[in-house]
């Protein structure tokens, strides 16, 4: 209907046009290089509008499609960042999922895990690889070991997640106990041309474990040729594996041949130092080891180093073993366990003063040493102070034990050394203690 109305007014505006042109004709004369010509009006008129329909008819349209066909080769890279940055927004967009998810885990907060679970799913529907990774780790977390196994199984048989699925059967079967399965892993690992580090550690741990000392030592130097280690370091963990070797040796003969090559290997490393100097004193060889013993002070006056002086001092008087200890002491004058160590030659000597005057300086500045306030204790005793004997004795049962191993990372004390710290892993990190 508006169309039609539309239609109407335009003809009638036409019409009432063609009536005034034609009342009202007027002139028109161009003259141009010679040329004249003269017309109406309304001729003019007609001529504008026959021009302008072939135009319309047969150049407009073409003239379009080449504008169109212009802005789109001008618009070409706008389009293509366009594009690129909505891929490279999804992309990031899935990786943060991934990201988020991750580090749910890494925070033991599995439920916010498995909210994120489906999510990662549909993201990574064209990457399974990276699904499998996530839901291992997730089946992991949830102590699903037999799933976990399987997706680390999964990921293993892939050659771009090979280390990978390999690493998390590894750690399964540690937490599991199956330290001999994980063992076998590692050694399959071994035989790579070039062996991550975290091979190498965790091969050279758990061959330890497993008591096969050639292949740690093996694995130990692949690790030092890999730069894992530096020559001082691995020469102490060489030592430190002879040693625990020698441990559970029972043939006398090869037990002393293996602390003798620990000594040898390292000889600034205590552990074999001291226990180097035990197997002279027990050949007869005083001389040697009181020489090994003093110079040992020099650099790591400890109590164990102490105790293996005193069997030097057996078969002498109370009064000469403590002169004995003195020229030990002169050694490292400096040492802070020089007091406790003045302290307890004195108290077998029964130099009561001396021993408590030694005591008291060594409690000043470790008020919690348990072999301290055991001394001071006996010391209260025999002055038959009672009052001071009990408070030495209350406070000698709330004092840690003090153990002849440490490990230097975590503090942790031991019973016997270890070339690998039981409680942070750490690779020779335990130290025989001061005191």
């Amino acid at each position: 209907m508006i169309r039609i109305v539309w239609n109407a007014f335009l003809l009638g505006v036409i019409a009432l046009a063609a009536a005034w042109l034609s009342n009202n004709p007027g002139s028109v004369r161009l003259e141009w290089i010679g040329y004249s010509v003269q017309t109406s009006v309304a001729v003019i008129i007609s001529v504008v509008i026959i021009v302008y329909a072939v135009f319309y008819a047969f150049l407009a349209k073409p003239l379009l499609l080449a504008t169109q066909k212009i802005a789109y080769w001008l618009g070409a890279d706008k389009r293509a960042q366009k594009i690129a940055k909505s891929k490279i927004d999804k992309e990031v967009d899935r990786y943060t999922l991934l990201g988020k998810g991750l580090t749910a885990l890494a925070a033991g907060d599995i439920p916010a895990a498995e909210k994120l679970s489906a999510q990662i799913r549909k993201g990574f529907a064209d990457d399974e690889t990276k699904i499998v990774v996530f839901e291992a780790q997730l089946a992991e977390a949830k102590n699903n070991t037999v799933e976990a196994m399987r997706l680390y199984d999964e990921l293993a048989e892939n050659p771009e997640t090979h280390l990978l699925g390999m690493r998390g059967k590894v750690r399964l079967y540690r937490l599991t106990g199956n330290l001999a399965q994980a063992t076998e892993v590692c050694a399959e690992l071994l035989t790579m041309k070039n062996p991550p580090q975290w091979v190498l550690s965790e091969a050279f741990e758990l061959q330890i474990h497993e008591q096969q000392w050639a292949q740690a030592i093996a694995t130990l130097e692949k690790a030092l040729k890999h730069g894992l280690f530096d020559k001082l370091t691995a020469k102490r963990l060489k030592a430190s594996v002879l040693l625990e070797q020698a441990a559970v040796t029972t043939e006398e003969t090869e037990k002393e041949k293996l602390i003798r090559e620990a000594y040898e290997t390292d000889k600034t490393f205590v552990r074999a130092a001291v226990q180097t100097a035990e197997l002279d004193i027990a050949k007869g060889d005083l001389k040697k080891a009181r020489r090994l013993l003093q110079k040992l002070w020099k650099i790591s006056p400890s109590w164990a180093v102490y105790e293996v002086y005193l069997t030097l001092t057996e078969k002498e008087t109370p009064i000469e073993a403590v002169k004995d200890v003195e020229e030990l002491v002169a050694e490292n004058p400096e040492a802070k366990i020089n007091d406790l160590i003045f302290a307890d030659c004195s108290l077998r000597a029964r130099l009561w003063g001396q021993a408590k005057t030694s005591v008291t300086k060594y409690l000043e500045a470790h008020p919690d040493s348990k072999r301290a306030l055991m001394m001071a204790q006996e010391i209260a005793a025999y002055n038959q102070d009672e009052q001071a004997a009990e408070e030495y004795r209350e406070r000698a049962e709330k004092a840690p034990v003090e153990l002849p191993y440490f490990c230097e990372v975590c503090h942790t004390p031991f019973e016997k050394d270890h070339t690998t710290c039981p409680a942070c892993h750490t690779l020779g990190a335990i130290h025989l203690s001061e005191v």
